[in-house]
């Protein structure tokens, strides 16, 4: 009951957030904004109408229109495979270095480097990022971005790589954190006089304890992958799921944008989960 009710929440969000741009007005002789909420009702009806159809509406790019249908599968895996490796390389760079190498001398120095990544906005960052590509583009002649959205590998690797900063930045934090604060426990340092190898007692036991937390903030480990995507596919051009929800201003393309958004992160969520279960049954002693 809890589960279907959070369910219909979150549609009343997103098809209300998706009408914002047709509703609201700007009266450019007055100079304020007036709600035009009258045209909601035909947008929700027209919206179930199409779906009822076995249609999922049409959107305009340029000056096409296109079937949203068509074009959605691609898009989608785009978007999916793009958040999927950059929460996938957060989540496994944060428990190298956060857990399983945090002992070695250059992992204190990456430590020092993400602090200080950490305190910059990821806006900033991704913008960062972008200038130093076309940099080493110039002086090198090595192309490693595109903002054309047929160049095909150009357009996934680079913006897996900036998908991941903030999960990776956040994940290599909360790790070190509960790896420092585990490691003063009684039963690890029980282990250590009693001669374990350093290995045996991050998987067996620092792990255990650890795992908890990063499954708790796995949901904004993806939140934060899902707001560099949004910055990433617009300003790179990308054929993804955002271009639905940034080049119109239509309810039926951006409610259909933001569902499927919603999808992704669901799948990434799940995928995550289930690598972590694996990794735990595979390696760690029960």
């Amino acid at each position: 009951m809890r589960i279907l009710q959070q369910a219909v929440f979150i549609f009343i969000i997103i098809i209300f957030l998706a009408a914002i741009p047709a509703i609201i007005e700007i009266n450019p002789l007055e100079k304020n904004i007036t709600w035009n909420l009258s045209q909601m009702d035909q947008m929700y009806v027209e919206f179930i109408r199409e779906l009822a159809r076995g249609s999922l509406g049409t959107y305009q790019l340029g000056g096409q229109v296109r079937y949203i249908a068509a074009d959605i599968t691609k898009n989608f895996f785009t978007s999916f495979s793009i958040l999927l490796v950059g929460v996938l390389a957060a989540v496994v760079t944060g428990l190298l270095f956060g857990l399983f190498l945090s002992r070695f001398t250059v992992t204190r120095i990456i430590n020092i480097l993400l602090n200080i990544l950490a305190a910059i906005p990821d806006f900033i960052l991704i913008i960062f990022s972008l200038v130093l590509a076309i940099k080493i583009y110039e002086v090198t002649g090595v192309r490693m971005i595109a903002f054309r959205p047929d160049a095909g590998a150009l357009n996934t690797w680079f913006p897996m790589m900036l998908t991941a900063i903030a999960p990776t930045l956040y994940m290599f934090k909360l790790i070190a954190v509960k790896y420092y604060q585990t490691s003063g426990e009684d039963y690890i340092r029980t282990a250590v006089s009693k001669g374990m190898p350093a290995n045996y007692i991050n998987f067996q036991h620092v792990y255990k304890n650890i795992e908890p937390f990063i499954i708790a903030e796995l949901t904004k480990v993806v939140s934060l992958a899902i707001g560099n995507l949004f910055i990433i596919e617009y300003l790179l051009n990308v054929p993804g799921v955002t271009k639905f929800i940034f080049q119109s201003n239509q309810f039926q393309p951006i409610t259909i944008g933001l569902f499927s958004m919603l999808l992704i992160s669901l799948i990434v969520y799940f995928s995550i989960r289930i690598v972590l279960y694996l990794f735990k049954r595979g390696l760690i002693y029960e």
